[in-house]
């Protein structure tokens, strides 16, 4: 069977499943896939969860030069320590162009402060270097800035031919060979940061914490994608219709719905569907099927994210709170529809007229008074109504269900009024 490829969107019969191919690869391919995009991936984000050779290869490639370039990067940081803030020559900044991580420019601006302090204390560089206009004030700092003049390379690495201008390379050259060790269980990593994020999985760490609320999380980025849930901030719009997303990734699976083919046909009704996943849960509108089943009552759900909400019944938690005002809201799209409320957005515009509304619901019953469509077709005859309530009252002439009861007597009816009517021929007061 043949199986969508996640990263180029063609077919294949020989795809790779990016999430259970963890014991071949380290990191898994889907930890490659974030790492190489920036965007966040997991297992049942409504993408296909395949990759084809080619694409996995691509992927492989650019992982690699990644880690190559952020090593050979790195190689120059112990250096600048050891020299407390003196300058590496100008042939060495021609070879790479080494720019410090978050971290550590942090370390760096120690660095430079402990420097300047050092050249205050060291006015006169006595140590001058021969081949370029740089000093020092300390003679073992000339020689080894000598080196960077000279091909020798006297730092060998006895597991492979590479040599190194200064012991400081050849020592971070050497985790490339060894690692560094998980001691939790048999990884190890190339690079320091990533065995700290590792351990994280062990230790239970969860570093980034939410300042609205008490979650916590392992990556930074699942903390920024989590705070937009509690600030209603939207900024990925779609380019063709009203729609806008917290996550670019979330903005990448909808655009699909506009313009490309849907190869996912439903067997029960005519809809079909981008992806696998999307048909998967729409059958279940057809089959009554209801995976998802509350711990605290009998009640039973199509779709996870519905039981997450329904929980919420169960717990009073209400996660999303308003910016504006001390309001808080159990899911994230009853808070952005709050919002409008305090800023008097209108997002969705009528095309017929100039009126605009807060909500899509309330466009598409207004669209109705501009055309001839009506929707809610009777099974019991030929006509067709605009709106949902007013199919609902007309079964009623078919089934001669009498809805609303009357307190003090026996009598039922169809309609509401006809119940306010009838309730002022018991009243003393009716005249």
């Amino acid at each position: 069977m043949e199986e969508i490829c996640r990263v180029c969107m063609g077919t294949t019969g020989a795809s790779l499943n990016i999430f259970d191919e963890a014991q071949k690869w380290d990191p898994c391919i889907a930890d490659i896939i974030a790492e190489c995009t920036g965007y966040v991936v997991w297992r049942g984000d409504l993408l296909p969860e395949n990759i084809c050779p080619p694409c996995l290869e691509d992927a492989l490639s650019a992982f690699s030069l990644k880690k190559t370039c952020e090593q050979s990067h790195k190689l120059y940081f112990p250096l600048m320590e050891e020299d407390r803030g003196e300058d590496i020559c100008d042939n060495l900044e021609d070879d790479v162009d080494w720019e410090p991580s978050d971290g550590e420019t942090e370390k760096l601006n120690q660095f430079e402060t402990d420097s300047k302090v050092q050249d205050d204390q060291n006015a006169d560089h006595q140590f001058k270097c021969s081949l370029c206009p740089k000093s020092y004030a300390h003679k073992s700092n000339l020689n080894r800035h000598k080196k960077l003049h000279t091909e020798e390379r006297p730092y060998k690495c006895s597991d492979c031919s590479k040599s190194f201008k200064l012991k400081s390379h050849l020592q971070a050259h050497t985790h490339a060979h060894t690692g560094y060790q998980c001691s939790y269980c048999s990884k190890s990593f190339k690079q320091k940061d990533k065995l700290k994020v590792h351990l994280r999985y062990h230790t239970g760490e969860r570093p980034y914490k939410c300042t609205h609320c008490s979650k916590a999380f392992k990556h930074n980025i699942s903390l920024k994608n989590h705070t937009q849930s509690h600030t209603g901030d939207r900024p990925y719009k779609c380019s063709h219709c009203s729609k806008s997303f917290r996550e670019q990734a979330s903005l990448e699976i909808h655009i699909p719905t506009h313009t490309r083919v849907r190869p996912y046909q439903c067997t029960h009704c005519s809809k079909s569907f981008l992806y696998p996943k999307l048909l998967q849960i729409h059958i279940r509108t057809h089959t009554g099927e209801r995976p998802f089943k509350c711990s605290l009552c009998s009640k039973s759900f199509q779709q996870k994210a519905q039981l997450i909400h329904h929980s919420r019944t169960h717990t009073g938690e209400r996660p999303y709170k308003c910016m504006h005002c001390s309001k808080s809201f159990s899911h994230s799209g009853t808070l952005h529809k709050h919002i409008r409320m305090h800023t008097g957005e209108r997002p969705f515009q009528c095309s017929h007229c100039s009126r605009s509304f807060k909500l899509k619901s309330d466009l598409n019953i207004h669209t109705r008074t501009h055309t001839v469509d009506r929707p809610y077709q009777c099974f019991h005859c030929s006509k067709s109504f605009k709106y949902k309530w007013y199919i609902s009252r007309h079964l009623r002439t078919h089934t001669g269900e009498r809805p609303y009861l009357c307190t003090d007597c026996s009598k039922a009816f169809k309609h509401k009024t006809s119940l306010k009517n009838h309730a002022c021929s018991h009243s003393q007061n009716y005249r």
